[in-house]
């Protein structure tokens, strides 16, 4: 039987992680994870009526490993608190899975 030999091509890897399907693919698991936590946020009054998480998507460093990067990131005083007691952003990350 004959060995069989793979040898990867690097760009081929950088190809998958930069598609537009691999990007629609994380920034709607950001997305989740942004609505569980503004879902789980008390909000105090009229003041409180912005979104306190918001998602961030880029390109990552072009490197041998550099990939598309997604971020949920807390933007409001309220959000920021509310994750800090009760690390909202890490429960919601839990249930995006």
């Amino acid at each position: 039987m004959a060995q069989v030999r793979f040898k990867p091509r690097v760009e081929g890897f950088r190809e998958i992680r930069y598609s537009s399907e691999t990007q629609k693919m994380l920034e709607a698991v950001a997305l989740t994870v942004a609505n569980t936590a503004n879902g789980s946020l008390k909000l105090n009054g009229p003041r409180d009526v912005a979104p306190g998480y918001k998602v961030s998507s880029k390109p990552g460093r072009r490197v041998k490993q550099g990939r598309w990067r997604v971020s949920v990131t807390a933007v409001t005083r309220h959000a920021i608190r509310h994750n800090a007691v009760y690390n909202t952003l890490l429960r919601a990350l839990g249930g995006a899975r």
